[in-house]
């Protein structure tokens, strides 16, 4: 059923696109209404709703391992056995490194495990997701084109996020001596409740299949390392260190097992690599995700 409603708002977001119902100006304004509105209101209160353990942030890193362990054996495989540029060993390795792990990822695992599950899957994806992306942007944009790697540069990205300063803010009124009245959050739950929806339209809205038949070699690299062995990676390590498989273990598995991050797109355009197989990645790994995900499931029940 969640990968049903998944489907039913990318197809919208694609067929506005198609129909012309949308422009650019009208593009730019749900964009702006998603990033600095309606996710931040659903980071915020999962963030603030969730129970946080010292186990579940271990396991958060165990994730953050994996993801970059598969991006940098992805870069190594390229580079020296398919021989190929080292651009597009690093578009490849970028691609496998970040996870969908918020527009498609947190609505699946809501789907699939609860609302409970989706709330610490939203910060799992601050973790594994928004401050890796903080981090190696401005090492992508200085690999790219021979520029001096700052740190200044990933603060200022950092705290700049809509994203990463709701989930601050999130942590901080958890840690108070006082509860928020739920009354309070009405108007922010509304506002989250459109973040999957709107998200999902968006993801819609930037589909094109014009370049997956040009690049669907390279596009079946970055989806098995990044759907296939980052997975594998992770319950290997749970599998050698004797850890049975819980529900907070599943909501991880299911959200490296996600298909590239849609913002990757625009950082590979900007550092001038090659924005066609990031586009085509993502065409293709969302709807293998709709197949990668029971499977998933399946796998960790054994």
């Amino acid at each position: 059923m969640a990968m049903y409603s998944v489907f039913v708002f990318m197809s919208l977001g694609y067929l506005a696109k198609k129909m012309r119902l949308l422009g650019d100006r009208q593009g730019n304004i749900l964009l702006g209404f998603l990033l600095n509105f309606a996710l931040p209101s659903a980071i915020f209160t999962g963030v603030y709703h969730s129970s946080v353990s010292l186990e579940l942030l271990g396991l958060f890193a165990l994730a953050l391992v994996c993801n970059l362990a598969a991006g940098a054996l992805a870069f190594v495989f390229v580079l020296k056995v398919l021989r190929l540029c080292f651009a597009t060993a690093l578009t490849i390795a970028f691609l496998v490194s970040l996870h969908n792990t918020l527009f498609l990822g947190v609505p699946i695992v809501q789907g699939a495990l609860g609302e409970q599950a989706a709330h610490k899957a939203i910060v799992l994806d601050q973790f594994c997701t928004g401050l890796p992306l903080a981090i190696l942007t401005p090492l992508l944009l200085s690999l790219s084109s021979g520029a001096k790697f700052r740190l200044r540069a990933v603060g200022v990205r950092l705290f700049a996020n809509p994203l990463f300063l709701s989930m601050l803010c999130g942590f901080g009124l958890k840690a108070m001596p006082f509860s928020i009245p739920e009354l309070l959050f009405a108007p922010i739950l509304s506002l989250a409740a459109c973040a999957t929806p709107v998200a999902l339209f968006a993801i819609g809205v930037q589909l094109r299949f014009d370049f997956l038949r040009l690049q669907w070699r390279r596009v079946g690299v970055v989806l098995g390392f990044g759907m296939v062995l980052t997975p594998m990676l992770y319950l290997g390590f749970l599998y050698v260190f004797g850890i049975g498989v819980q529900e907070d273990h599943q909501m991880v598995l299911l959200e490296v097992a996600m298909p590239p991050l849609i913002s990757a797109v625009a950082v590979i355009a900007r550092a001038g690599l090659d924005s066609r197989l990031a586009i085509s990645c993502i065409v293709a790994g969302v709807p293998l995700a709709a197949f990668s995900t029971p499977f998933w499931l399946y796998i960790s029940h054994l």
